[in-house]
């Protein structure tokens, strides 16, 4: 797996040329959301405080037509962090190398988001519709090479993509001593469907770790196994629909935030499954979602999410620790193109039992956002 993966490092960076005066710096993509939030008596966040909960400063550096980078530094909270994006991106490399459009992806390189399901794109008060996240928010971080295609060239009813990703698997920042040391590598694979005769878009994501080492933390979800080498594996459904009006354009592509629809709405169904290798002991978690917005006007929206995580480890002694629900509305005010005003009221409600206790988490939040 190691000289495979050279391999294709090595294909990738033909493309990367020698660094010249007339690189393009911008910083696209970078954003900051500061207000007020309130948690509850047992949340991360009470009393009420005055908050900076995500700020990310991204530069992109183009080289030419067919090679960029990016880095992303985090700013959360005021405090200088790590970066997040690390990465080259490579176009137009199958083209040039064989002379075809058929399968033709974009390359990237480095430190990337792990590509599994559609809310992991959105998963920050800025770019969310609404402050706080799902329940089951899928997400992480990993190193590694990615192969993205957005469509591929075929007569269909629908524009089929994909992405293939090989990754260390373990989160290497998150565990202190842990080294990703093994040849057993992760993936993640995701096949996209637009719909041609209706805006309607799909998505199926799948992963595996691969095996990690005791006492690792895994990439996605951030899980942790301190017994003995363990794996990850996960699925999700995601499907999109928007409601146009005129000349509005279907583009799957914008967040629904960013939408010019006059409503868009979500549903995400998965599972993910993380277990001992050497003996029978797992744990499932089970997640829907199902989200909307609906924009009254150009500068009003209205927004929705019901969620809810199912968690069940399996053992000689079966453990349920339930299922926890979370419901969250709110809206917000479009100051401009880039500022948005956004108030957010969040319950969550657990099962109450010995293992998923009653806890008083409700939340309100009122932040100012940017995007830039």
């Amino acid at each position: 797996m190691r000289t495979l993966l050279c391999v294709i490092a090595a294909v990738a960076f033909l493309g990367l040329p020698v660094l010249a005066e007339d690189v393009k710096v911008d910083f696209k993509g970078s954003r900051m959301a500061a207000g007020y939030m309130d948690t509850g008596a047992q949340g991360d966040k009470t009393p009420g405080t005055f908050v900076v909960p995500d700020a990310k400063v991204r530069l992109n550096g183009t080289f030419d037509e067919n090679t960029s980078a990016v880095l992303r530094l985090s700013f959360s909270n005021a405090a200088a962090g790590n970066a997040d994006y690390a990465y080259v991106k490579l176009t137009n490399v199958i083209k040039r190398l064989a002379n075809s459009d058929t399968v033709n992806p974009d390359i990237y390189v480095g430190r990337i988001k792990i590509n599994f399901g559609e809310e992991t794109f959105t998963d920050n008060p800025v770019e969310g519709v609404l402050i706080q996240n799902s329940r089951g928010v899928v997400n992480g971080y990993d190193s590694g090479v990615e192969f993205r295609q957005k469509a591929l060239p075929i007569e269909l009813p629908v524009t089929l993509g994909y992405s293939l990703s090989i990754l260390n698997g373990g989160d290497v920042a998150a565990t202190s001593g842990f080294t990703d040391d093994n040849n057993s590598k992760a993936y993640a694979l995701k096949v996209m469907a637009q719909m041609k005769s209706m805006p309607m878009y799909f998505s199926l994501s799948q992963y595996d770790s691969g095996t990690l080492p005791s006492g690792s933390t895994s990439a996605l979800m951030g899980r942790t196994d301190a017994t003995g080498p363990w794996y990850l594996k996960g699925y999700e459904l995601n499907v999109r629909y928007d409601m146009l009006e005129g000349d509005q354009k279907f583009d799957p592509a914008k967040a629904p935030l960013f939408s010019d629809a006059k409503a868009v709405f979500r549903l995400a169904y998965g599972s993910a499954t993380d277990g001992d290798t050497t003996v029978a002991a797992r744990t499932t978690i089970g997640h829907v979602m199902l989200d909307g917005i609906f924009n009254a006007d150009k500068k009003w929206y209205v927004a929705f999410r019901y969620s809810y995580d199912d968690v069940a480890t399996e053992t000689s002694a079966d453990v349920d620790a339930g299922k926890t629900t979370r419901m969250s509305i709110g809206g917000g005010h479009r100051l401009s193109d880039n500022a948005i005003l956004k108030l957010d009221y969040t319950t969550n409600t657990e099962a109450d039992n010995a293992t998923n206790p009653k806890v008083d988490n409700d939340s309100v939040s009122l932040l100012m956002t940017v995007k830039w």
